[in-house]
């Protein structure tokens, strides 16, 4: 299909929490991407999957942030649904200062674009350019999840989706049935909606310690034990933690040397 400049005709989807960067970005692609077609405008994850799905497009306009489910989950869950009946489509990201350096590291080494909010005309055409160019290539949901692989990151369930961290930006995560909250070496915590055993799989054994039901830790960052009040002192560049352990732990952490 074509428009009247004879060029084909792409179809697109944004996905963007806020109105006015929402209807701002359809009103840059009417005006100056005519050959950029919008079907559906999504304020959240979910019910982008379920557009997605139904008018496949080749190119998602995608938030990072957004409420509930973020831009990332709803990259991993198109990796997960691509086959012979569905192909991802490929993904600008539009995102804001503040956003995780990490998920923009992943982003850049699967030569995924990224637009910085409040998206100028100019950055706008270079993104689309570089999304011709690659147009009949890998999907960038295979691309993501393939550079967040590679680049050693753990991803766990948070409140906004999915959380992207490194080894070592894990001090501890203690458990509590359902769920985990993680201490991170910038003096943070993160709620984590998994399981303590499910944590541990995904954890590399070299590094990470169970010790007792509900605690995990970074053995590399354990700088003192105290025996007489049954705790370890956790220190980062950042911030320190002091955490209780049972007898037994103890003595598997001292058992360590």
């Amino acid at each position: 299909m074509q428009n009247s400049l004879g060029r084909e005709i792409i179809r697109a989807i944004i996905v963007e929490d806020e109105y006015h960067p929402r209807e701002t970005l359809q009103q840059k692609l009417t005006e100056f991407h005519p050959e950029i077609e919008v079907v559906a405008m999504c304020e959240d994850a979910e019910t982008a999957l379920v557009e997605i799905v139904r008018y496949q497009p080749k190119l998602l306009f995608l938030d990072i942030q957004l409420p509930g489910k973020n831009g990332l989950w709803l990259a991993d869950q198109m990796h997960r649904l691509s086959g012979s009946a569905f192909i991802p489509p490929g993904i600008i990201f539009t995102t804001a200062f503040n956003d995780s350096e990490y998920l923009l590291s992943a982003i850049r080494v699967a030569a995924i674009d990224y637009l910085v909010k409040p998206i100028l005309i100019e950055n706008l055409s270079l993104a689309i350019a570089r999304f011709l160019k690659q147009i009949n290539g890998t999907s960038d949901a295979h691309k993501l999840m393939d550079a967040i692989q590679r680049e050693k990151m753990f991803r766990f369930k948070s409140l906004n989706g999915l959380l992207l961290l490194r080894a070592e930006d894990i001090v501890y995560v203690e458990g509590d049935r359902n769920y985990a909250r993680m201490g991170l070496s910038n003096g943070e915590y993160e709620p984590i909606f998994e399981r303590l055993g499910e944590i541990e799989q995904a954890l590399p054994s070299d590094t990470f310690l169970r010790v007792g039901k509900s605690l995990i830790i970074n053995k590399y960052y354990v700088r003192r034990i105290n025996a007489r009040k049954s705790t370890v002192q956790l220190v980062t560049s950042l911030t320190e933690y002091t955490v209780e352990v049972s007898a037994g732990a103890l003595k598997q952490l001292k058992e360590l040397g």
